[in-house]
């Protein structure tokens, strides 16, 4: 899936946990198994830790990966909705 068409899910905040691993390899998030269901991937000192429980993302990390990626001017020309 592209990129764009994954930031505009990420805009709607509606994410799949294998399409939000997708967007954070394409945007150059490290990735690395956290402590028992939960993920940790981390960029420039930024930590992101997504729960593997369900397949679907909740809103609220959404929001908080949405934010960062606005704060640190990582959405480029995608950026419709600031």
């Amino acid at each position: 899936m592209k990129v764009d068409k994954l930031i505009s899910k990420l805009f709607a905040l509606n994410l799949k946990k294998k399409e939000l691993n997708t967007l954070l390899n394409r945007l150059g998030f490290s990735y690395r198994k956290g402590k028992g269901s939960h993920e940790v991937w981390s960029k420039e000192g930024y930590i992101l830790t997504v729960s593997t429980h369900n397949k679907e993302v909740p809103r609220y990390i959404l929001k908080e990966l949405l934010g960062y990626l606005r704060e640190r001017d990582l959405l480029g020309e995608s950026d419709e909705k600031k």
